[in-house]
């Protein structure tokens, strides 16, 4: 499956658990959306063997785990989100694409059918176009990019993290989708699927932006203050 796919199926397997978190939503999302993306981090030559088996996700998946804990210190759930996103992965590109579960014990590789196929890109536009309906109708965007005031210090360096991974995974997968479209064209469907990269990208973007300015807002706002009480 392309990132489109990969976000959409592990949406909605963890649905009923975005459903239960309240103020930490969009962290919730993010930690679906990176977690969804984990194998194809290291999508290089052999590598993808590794990280497409039940053995190497669980290792990347315990890794990032531990890393995220010791900075940020998530809620439990956010850990049950993030391995059932993951594990995602591997049932999306098992349905379409192709996994070695049992390496290093036994290279076979399995699939349903073929990655990049017409079937494939009307897949993956079929289920983007449902998680999407599902993220406005239940929790809506714009509630959602306001809800990031909600978050403590903690937790917003958190998003910013997993925010900027997901934003590069995008613009990279997406940039290399675009330039076989570029080269070799395709029907209607497959610049349809084009919309399902931009749309998370830019997303994210207006959430990263801003993020940089209230540090500096409030500095700014208590210069002249602070330039006073050294007067007195």
């Amino acid at each position: 499956m392309w990132l489109p796919g990969h976000l959409a199926l592990s949406f909605l397997l963890c649905l009923p658990l975005l459903v239960m978190v309240k103020r930490e939503r969009l962290l919730a999302l993010y930690f679906m959306a990176f977690f969804a993306l984990l194998p194809d981090f290291l999508h290089l030559g052999e590598l993808r063997v590794f990280t497409h088996s039940l053995a190497g996700l669980t290792f990347m998946l315990l890794l990032s785990l531990g890393i995220l804990a010791a900075l940020f210190r998530p809620r439990p759930v956010m850990y049950v989100i993030g391995a059932v996103a993951a594990f995602g992965h591997l049932l999306g590109d098992l349905y379409i694409g192709s996994v070695h579960p049992f390496w290093p014990w036994d290279d076979t590789w399995y699939h349903l059918h073929l990655f990049n196929s017409p079937f494939d890109i009307s897949a993956e536009v079929a289920l983007s176009s449902i998680a999407l309906l599902l993220v406005i109708a239940l929790f809506g965007p714009f509630r959602l990019h306001g809800s990031r005031r909600q978050l403590d210090r903690r937790e917003s360096r958190n998003l910013y993290l997993l925010g900027a991974l997901v934003a590069v995974m995008a613009l990279l997968q997406g940039g290399y989708y675009a330039l076989i479209l570029y080269l070799g064209g395709g029907d209607v469907m497959r610049y349809v699927l084009l919309l399902f990269f931009a749309i998370p990208l830019l997303y994210t973007m207006s959430l990263l932006l801003p993020m940089t300015f209230p540090l500096r807002e409030r500095r700014a706002a208590s210069g002249p203050s602070s330039s006073g009480l050294r007067k007195l």
